[in-house]
């Protein structure tokens, strides 16, 4: 048998080899990239990347390798070669661009965002610049607070000349959704929301929603802006954004909420649960902990602002009571069909 460290020494030849396989399948996606620059070809094709996930789990049936590590290793190269191939593709932006409210974690990603594609940003908050510096901007983009968003789009129409693109990046629209369909009406605005926080390296991979507020040209050219290296781009209205965002924000915060207020008053000490941690509650702290060290008052604001948030909660309750019952039952069979009606549910997008 061979020693300890002979076998050490093959696996780290074999990691050599599997780094320049890995290399030389970026090279060769690099010279995609180029081909699909020349050819007019969008830069991501869903349907051959489910396709090379496939081959990547038919590969590893019955092998040592777990498919779902197949997979993870294969998104994490089609996620390398797009962003190698976004960068032959970036989009470039021209146009003079004022952020209002840019000092903050958005506002500075959208200053570096812009400015790596050319354009020429300004920045417009309490501590810096004036509001009339806008006004020869080509785009004006609203980052502030939600409850502030509507008085500053007012300012905006005020001051930004006819012809501006005129966007908020808010993730709640109710409190100024008239006030963007009546802009709309006699002017370039519409409204988008970025499904991602400011610690992003690319936009690979990304949602950025964009909001149809009546007027096409503006909903064209928001999402010709953010239509960059591998993103989503989602058109919708502001009322279903509100309403679906009422769910995929408002109640993914606060079930998370709700999951570390009960650790908190279950009396028992978190280093206790977490020294007999699950793989399920592994995996639900992987997502409470970042949550709980977010910006709360922006999270209060999710979940107030919204005027879907009610119903929402309604639904919640509903459904917690209905899980309650049927895990406290000694009858299975509810219990049993709860959790078939949500794997089926779940499955409803993977068919």
């Amino acid at each position: 048998m061979r020693d300890l460290e002979q076998l050490r020494n093959e696996i780290e030849e074999l990691d050599a080899r599997i780094i320049e396989l890995m290399v030389r399948r970026n090279d060769t996606a690099k010279e995609i990239g180029a081909l699909k620059n020349r050819l007019g070809i969008p830069l991501r094709n869903t349907d051959v990347e489910k396709k090379v996930i496939e081959r990547y789990r038919r590969m590893s049936e019955n092998t040592s390798l777990p498919p779902d590590v197949s997979e993870a290793i294969c998104r994490a190269l089609i996620e390398s070669s797009v962003e190698l191939q976004s960068a032959l593709l970036k989009k470039r932006c021209g146009k003079k661009v004022t952020i209002i409210g840019g000092t903050g974690g958005m506002g500075r990603w959208l200053q570096r965002y812009l400015g790596e594609m050319g354009a020429d940003v300004n920045v417009v908050s309490r501590s810096v610049g004036r509001m009339e510096d806008a006004k020869d901007s080509d785009i004006v983009i609203i980052s502030v607070p939600i409850s502030k968003v509507g008085s500053m789009l007012k300012e905006a129409d005020a001051i930004c000349k006819e012809g501006a693109l005129i966007f908020d990046i808010s993730s709640v629209k109710s409190p100024f959704a008239e006030c963007l369909r009546e802009m709309a009406g006699r002017r370039k605005v519409c409204s988008v929301h970025h499904m991602f926080g400011p610690s992003i390296g690319s936009m690979f991979g990304r949602n950025v929603v964009i909001c149809d507020c009546g007027c096409e040209e503006a909903v064209s050219e928001a999402a010709e802006l953010f239509d960059n290296e591998g993103s989503n781009i989602i058109f919708t209205s502001i009322e279903r954004h509100d309403e679906v965002t009422a769910y995929v924000l408002a109640l993914a915060h606060a079930s998370n909420i709700v999951f570390f207020t009960a650790l908190r008053e279950s009396g028992i000490p978190f280093g206790e649960l977490n020294k007999i941690a699950s793989t399920t509650f592994r995996k639900c702290l992987s997502t409470c902990i970042p949550v709980s060290e977010e910006n709360a008052p922006l999270y209060h604001e999710i979940q107030r602002l919204n005027d879907n948030a009610e119903s929402m909660w309604d639904v919640y309750e509903k459904a917690l009571k209905e899980v309650k019952e049927a895990s406290l039952s000694k009858d299975p069979e509810r219990f049993v069909e709860l959790m078939d009606k949500g794997k089926e549910y779940l499955r409803e997008d993977r068919r």
